[in-house]
């Protein structure tokens, strides 16, 4: 009997070897199965996108970064970038020019570039590029895009590190800003969004205290004009932008820079 009970012990454990081996290698398979369709799904989403015109690709992009040859990595802002969306719908495909020289370069934050001479546009990746012919009657109105998206940028006017010096003025009054404060005063220059010039220039008219920052910095000049507490009109070049901005940019100059009394 004892002999028995031993043998029927060493079944039980070999029956739950096998049921188990046959339970783990079930569910790797299964598992294992899964995973194939994910991958193989990824793979057909990423062929689609693929299958896309590069420049389609740009379009969609929601962050572009434009540079030339004076400065670099300036984020466009939401409005700017969708007018620079708009200026490439008249581009036409074309084969690769024998001769081409970016003045401008940009690109988004996943490896989708271009660049342009204002004559032709190169977009471009790693492994592909594509060639569009810019025409003569949309010249002028890009470059006024790619230079307004660059210097009346927040992003670019606020680069306290190429400032040589900054005066602020109020009522004739003009206050010089020590270098030590540059990184204060360029914190404080927060903007909400780019908006039109309607609001601002009523919004100037209504306060009495408007207050216009002058900026020198390495090769450029910059005026930055405050228009009541939550508006500003950015100066670069004869171009201008107006932006919505957090009123901290008023707040500081009033009180840290002018010393004005609390109304």
């Amino acid at each position: 009997m004892a002999k028995r009970r031993k043998i029927k012990k060493s079944t039980f454990l070999v029956a739950g070897i096998i049921v188990f081996f046959v339970i783990y290698f079930g569910t790797f398979k299964l598992f294992s199965s899964l995973d194939k369709n994910d991958k193989d799904n990824a793979v057909k989403v990423q062929t689609e996108e693929d299958n896309r015109s590069l420049l389609r690709q740009l379009k969609d992009k929601d962050k572009i970064y434009l540079s030339d040859a004076v400065v670099s990595d300036v984020r466009v802002e939401e409005q700017l970038l969708e007018e620079l969306r708009y200026s490439f719908e008249d581009v036409s495909k074309i084969r690769t020019p024998e001769s081409y020289k970016p003045v401008y370069e940009g690109y988004s934050d996943d490896g989708v570039k271009f660049s342009t001479d204002l004559d032709v546009m190169r977009v471009f990746t790693v492994e592909q590029e594509e060639y569009y012919k810019i025409p003569v009657t949309s010249k002028e109105e890009m470059k006024n895009i790619l230079d307004k998206s660059i210097y009346t940028s927040f992003d670019f006017v606020k680069q306290y590190k190429t400032w040589n010096s900054v005066t602020i003025t109020y009522n004739g009054e003009k206050k010089s800003i020590s270098k030590w404060k540059y990184d204060d005063l360029a914190n404080k220059m927060v903007a909400k969004r780019v908006v039109g010039k309607v609001q601002p220039e009523k919004s100037k008219q209504r306060s009495k205290e408007n207050f216009v920052i002058n900026i020198n910095a390495d090769n450029y000049e910059a005026k930055v004009e405050t228009m009541g507490v939550d508006y500003v009109k950015i100066n670069v070049k004869k171009l201008s932008s107006y932006y919505e901005v957090h009123t901290g940019l008023h707040e500081y100059i009033r009180a840290e820079v002018f010393k004005l009394s609390k109304k």
